[in-house]
């Protein structure tokens, strides 16, 4: 038996003892035969005895509540019960010896203190069985319970002054037998009753559904208190011994609420301790094992494992936890408690069995991510080059036929130096000029895919502006704005440049033509679903005239356009009509940026 058991078994041992004899001497004095009501003795001289021996029983009682109550502040509520039962009977043994009218109130008046207080106390342990102590609210419904108690206690104690609780004379001798109820009690009594059916409503909220057929035998000790009150008020058990009889019925419904289990309560706390279904035990400061559940077996490794623990300074903590080799599969969690530390020993087994698994496939998931990484890598220099290639394979094909072209200007040029000779020869000549610089500029894209494949904002607006300058010259009025926010890539460069091209091709055979190109990139959200956003560049042309020409090279130029655009992954519409044509181009450049 620990040290706090042994203070408080001697604790109620002296008091019941002290108790006891206080009785017994006051018996032998005789003190309790002189009261009488109507000629009949009180009930505090007929049950003398029983209170001698009552006492002392609620001394134990309180005692055991401190050895099987779970619950330190339930223990606290129901021990105080104790403590104002036998304080009650204190009371009742002093009353009419003191032979002081006064004074016998003042002590008659303290009945309702116990009476208050154990229904409230009663009430608030059952309140905790039902954890609704967790609630902000109950806290100040605790104070607000506590703090009627007072005044109603108040209200009672000055009763001499006002009377409003009970109402009698100490003119008349017989004052104690004679006196009348006033509203105040009716208040006080309204006031017990009501937390009497709330500790009922609280115990039930606490019992398990099996456990609430408990309610039964709890009512009918309630129900004898409610006739016994009911007789008592009307002056049929006046005579019996009030604080005898409540102190019975009240332990005897806290005890069935302890022993069915809606309070918590176990018969020893070691047993207790024993049955939790956990590998637990206690540590004195010394590493001696003071305390363990049933399913502890002590092992070898107990006696390195206990030091090691104790001298880490992990106990200092609130909860600490580690793992050691000497018992694998094993964590171990420590809590400082009083007088020593709590050792708790988990079975990780399966949690160990299911990491090492994770593990495993974490790292086959691994190597199957840098083997996708590697294969990655081949399929975008393999893309890249397939990119290349086509775009190298397109440009050639291009060339070829650009060449051709050339050719066939060259050798078809008029031989005269009339007006009309020298007119075609100028047109031809300049149609050939224009074809060179298509040429340089897509040959430069091959160059450009081996040193610099990225086509930024200034640099596809200086070909732009070379091309739009060198048609001012030849008498076509043109215009390119180039608002493009991102590199491009060589491949969307080449449908520019042959949009560029080929409709400068086709005004030269208009009449006044006035070109305008525009060049803009924008990100979008993709069109199936679960893809992500898109980035798109957008080229818009219009060719204007007053009336084409419709010459060979005008319609060749726009045809070849089309033709270009049908071979290519794009998006468009080429609307041509006698006085001019309009193009929207729209290449996807793949996942944009947000």
């Amino acid at each position: 038996m620990d040290i706090d058991r042994k203070r408080v078994l001697i604790a109620c041992a002296i008091a019941g003892a002290v108790l006891g004899l206080v009785l017994a001497a006051l018996q032998a004095a005789g003190s309790f035969a002189t009261p009488n009501l109507h000629g009949m003795p009180t009930g505090a001289s007929r049950s003398t005895g029983f209170m001698l021996a009552m006492a002392p029983l609620l001394a134990a009682w309180g005692f055991t509540i401190h050895l099987r109550c779970s619950d330190a502040q339930i223990a606290r509520y129901l021990k105080a019960n104790a403590a104002l039962c036998v304080a009650w009977l204190l009371i009742v043994t002093l009353k009419y010896p003191t032979g002081n009218d006064h004074l016998v109130s003042i002590m008659w008046y303290l009945y309702y203190v116990p009476m208050l207080l154990t229904s409230t106390f009663s009430l608030f342990s059952a309140m905790r069985a039902a954890a609704l102590d967790r609630r902000p609210v109950t806290g100040y419904a605790k104070r607000a319970i506590l703090a009627i108690d007072a005044a109603l206690i108040a209200l009672v104690l000055t009763n001499n002054l006002h009377h409003v609780v009970f109402r009698f004379s100490f003119d008349d001798p017989l004052w104690s037998g004679s006196y009348t109820y006033g509203p105040g009690y009716w208040v006080v009594l309204g006031w017990i009753i009501a937390q009497i059916a709330l500790f009922f409503a609280c115990s039930f909220a606490a019992a398990r559904r099996q456990l609430r057929s408990a309610f039964v035998p709890m009512a009918l000790v309630v129900g004898v208190l409610g006739v016994y009150t009911v007789l008592y008020i009307l002056r049929f058990l006046i005579g019996s011994n009030l604080a005898l009889v409540y102190s019975i019925l009240l332990i005897s419904c806290l005890e069935i609420a302890l022993d069915l289990g809606i309070l918590p309560s176990y018969y020893w706390s070691e047993s207790m301790f024993s049955a939790l279904p956990f590998n637990l035990r206690i540590l004195s400061r010394t590493g001696e094992v003071a305390l363990h559940t049933a399913q502890f077996h002590p092992s070898d490794n107990d006696d390195t494992l206990h030091p090691m623990f104790l001298q880490s300074g992990l106990p200092r903590r609130s909860i600490s936890s580690f793992r050691t080799t000497a018992v694998p599969h094993t964590m171990f969690r420590g809590y400082n408690v009083t007088g020593g530390s709590a050792l708790l020993a988990e079975d990780v087994t399966a949690i160990d069995e299911r990491r090492e698994t994770l593990e495993q496939r974490r790292d086959s998931l691994r190597a199957h991510n840098e083997l996708l990484k590697h294969r990655h890598a081949i399929d975008s220099v393999l893309y890249r080059t397939q990119q290349e290639r086509a775009l190298v394979d397109e440009i050639e094909q291009t060339l070829a036929a650009k060449t051709r072209r050339i050719d066939e200007l060259l050798s078809d040029l008029p031989r005269g130096n009339d007006p009309q000779s020298l007119a075609q020869r100028r047109e031809r000549l300049t149609e050939v000029k224009l074809l060179i610089a298509y040429c340089k500029r897509k040959g430069g894209l091959v160059l450009a895919g081996k040193s610099d494949p990225a086509f930024n904002r200034e640099r596809l607006q200086l070909v732009f502006n070379e091309t739009a300058s060198d048609l001012r010259t030849l008498g076509i009025d043109c215009a390119a704005l180039v608002d493009v926010k991102r590199v491009l890539a060589a491949s969307t460069v080449s449908v520019l440049y042959d949009c560029l091209y080929d409709f400068a091709a086709a005004a030269f055979a208009a009449n006044n033509p006035i070109l305008m190109l525009f060049v803009s990139d924008k990100v979008e959200a993709g069109e199936g679903p679960g893809t992500g956003k898109q980035r798109v560049v957008e080229m818009r042309a219009a060719l204007e005239a007053e009336e084409s020409a419709q010459t060979e090279g005008y319609t060749r130029s726009l045809e070849e356009l089309r033709r270009v655009l049908e071979r290519r992954d794009v998006s468009f519409s080429l609307d041509v009509a006698p006085t001019g044509a309009t193009l929207a181009v729209r290449v996807n450049e793949g996942e944009g940026v947000a």
